[in-house]
């Protein structure tokens, strides 16, 4: 609905002039609840507002005004009876060691103590987190807890008490294990993700035992998810980290078991892994015998070299091993051996067929958050919306409109009247946090999902078709689930709208698991929107075994999919149909312009 600017402000002029905030209220949220309104506009109705909240005695909601146009002298002075907005404004005037005693003062101890480490002090952070770690509250949360066991691990490293960091990092492995292990019962793969993650940079500051434990877990979810490219990335990370650390034969074991896998899958990379893998135990024998280590070790190494290159028919590779075994200080039997089976193989031509590593093109961004930090920051926060959104309004990092869209929705919250919040609040809140469209608007959404109220719910779930993260789909499925129709048909809405590279997994899985045929119809159209090699695989599954509805809605998916792979792999795909079914495969390729 459009507004006509000059009528609202000259309203809530008269409003404010005659004492009446509330009206005044009215037109300046018309106002400023615009996609487009500059900064001078954008100031002055903020003006307006923060005195209509005065004067309604709000004066969060005014300080939370004064904040944002950088007036922090006046919004400390609204705030001087909360602490946490006393906080905030220290933290805007980048007075970390005040803003730490305000967190301190709410009982947000790990606030408190990520801004200690900000003002350098370690000393007062690792006491902060020692008392959160002894926290009542976080007695069956092992994830939080393992998170703050963490980050008072690396606070005692940093003050160089190395015992007790350790026996803190020990803690917080077994907890985040313990809480993967929930999450993966109750089928929250990606939060037991989370936690893997964080078991992964424990490893590549630690151990190697850690650094594999975390990867391998990954893994292990990723193939359970069939996200068959990202396993294939995370197998290639861990290579080079064990080659870097010199764990040579677990490298090896890494490239058996991914070229095991491409294989698996028929996917083209198997000879490139099954070669890298005999060269790495090659490397193995080679440092063995570098080291004073027994001829009899080499020669296990150069024998899984020899095993690996025969397979790929690399036969002058295998000669060269033999030699080089034959050199060995073994038997006299055993070098004569040798020697015959290297002269046996001096006619052996060399299998020159083609080797595909796995392309750049294919590979994601590996680089994690910091997760310790952020999700411990989610938890005390509990869900607030007023609080989350705090955190976005002093982050520079974002852009204008994202610190404004969080501006309202905290206005929205702290400006409505004292007490719990009515229903038609949380439904404003919902919408509001929605178009913030960050990750950090989930933590409040899915508290708000718990509501009684239908309506609320339904709320939710319109509010996440705007949150293009995995995570989102935790609500989308429970919504999907709900007992209100409303809040299905959102939920419904939401798969349909839900389309971007991490959300195939679990798109995949609603279509797979799905008894709707609403639910996997949306799911697959979704599905075909995503441009990735793993949509179209599930888009020619779906062409060969779906029913007839899903496998026309593929086939129009597939003829206008946006990728290049996806013709190669229909041509394959054509080559090992025949009949019908060959003929259907045929269509698609002609309507793409490409038989």
């Amino acid at each position: 609905m459009s507004v006509d600017k000059r009528t609202a402000h000259r309203q809530a002029t008269r409003a404010l002039g005659a004492n009446r905030p509330g009206e005044a209220l009215g037109h300046l949220w018309q106002l400023v609840d615009r996609s487009h309104v500059i900064d001078e506009e954008l100031a002055s109705y903020l003006t307006m507002m923060r005195q209509a909240y005065r004067a309604l005695g709000r004066d969060r909601a005014a300080a939370t005004i004064s904040l944002f146009l950088g007036q922090i002298q006046e919004a400390a002075q609204l705030s001087r009876d909360v602490p946490l907005d006393l906080a905030r404004c220290a933290q805007h005037a980048g007075d970390h060691a005040s803003a730490a005693r305000y967190f301190e003062q709410a009982g947000w101890l790990g606030h408190a103590a990520i801004q200690l480490e900000e003002a350098g002090n370690m000393r007062g952070a690792r006491v902060l987190w020692e008392q959160l770690a002894e926290d009542a509250r976080l007695r069956d949360q092992p994830y939080t807890q393992g998170l703050v066991r963490y980050n008072l691990s690396v606070a005692c490293a940093r003050l160089d008490d190395r015992a007790a960091a350790r026996r803190s990092m020990i803690e917080a492995m077994h907890l985040l294990e313990a809480a993967a292990d929930g999450f993966e019962t109750q089928g929250m793969r990606e939060r037991a993700f989370d936690c893997y993650q964080v078991l992964m940079t424990i490893g590549k500051a630690g151990s190697f035992e850690n650094l594999a434990e975390g990867y391998l877990n990954c893994i292990r979810i990723l193939r359970e998810d069939n996200l068959k490219y990202y396993v294939l990335q995370y197998y290639e990370d861990f290579q080079e980290m064990a080659l870097e650390r010199g764990e040579l034969h677990a490298a090896a074991t890494l490239f058996r078991e991914a070229a095991d896998y491409a294989r698996r899958q028929a996917m083209p990379y198997a000879r490139h892994y099954q070669k890298r893998g005999a060269s790495t135990h090659v490397a193995a024998a080679e440092r063995t015998i570098a080291d004073g280590g027994t001829a009899e070790l080499a020669e296990n190494s150069y024998a899984a070299a020899i095993d690996a290159y025969n397979e790929l028919g690399l036969y002058s590779s295998v000669r060269s091993i033999y030699g080089r075994l034959a050199d060995l200080p073994l038997s006299d039997k055993r070098k004569a051996r040798y020697r015959r089976l290297q002269q046996r193989l001096a006619e052996m031509p060399d299998d020159n067929a083609p080797t595909a590593a796995f392309p750049d093109y294919l590979r994601m961004d590996t680089a994690y958050p910091e997760i310790w930090r952020l999700d411990v920051i989610e938890w005390e926060q509990a869900g607030d919306p007023a609080e989350t959104m705090a955190e976005v309004i002093l982050d520079a990092k974002w852009p204008d409109f994202t610190r404004r869209r969080a501006l309202l929705c905290r206005l929205a919250q702290l400006g409505s009247p004292d007490g719990p919040l009515s229903e038609e609040t949380l439904v404003h809140l919902a919408g509001y946090l929605g178009r913030v469209e960050i990750y950090a608007a989930l933590a409040p959404l899915e508290d708000m999902y718990l509501s009684e109220s239908g309506a609320v719910r339904a709320s939710v779930m319109k509010a996440v078709r705007q949150l293009f993260f995995k995570r989102s789909f935790v609500l989308v499925i429970q919504g999907l689930a709900d007992e209100d129709r409303a809040v299905q048909r959102e939920a419904l809405a939401a798969v349909s709208a839900l389309h971007f590279g991490h959300a195939f997994d679990p798109l995949s899985r609603i279509y797979r698991e799905a008894s709707d045929p609403d639910v996997r119809r949306a799911a697959l159209a979704s599905i075909g929107k995503i441009p990735s090699v793993q949509a179209a695989e599930l888009l020619i599954d779906v062409l060969r075994h779906g029913d007839r509805g899903e496998r026309d809605l593929a086939k129009e998916l597939l003829v206008r999919a946006d990728h290049a792979e996806v013709t190669p792999l229909l041509q394959r795909a054509a080559a090992a149909e025949s009949g019908a079914a060959r003929g259907e495969f045929d269509k698609v390729l002609r309507m793409r312009g490409a038989l």
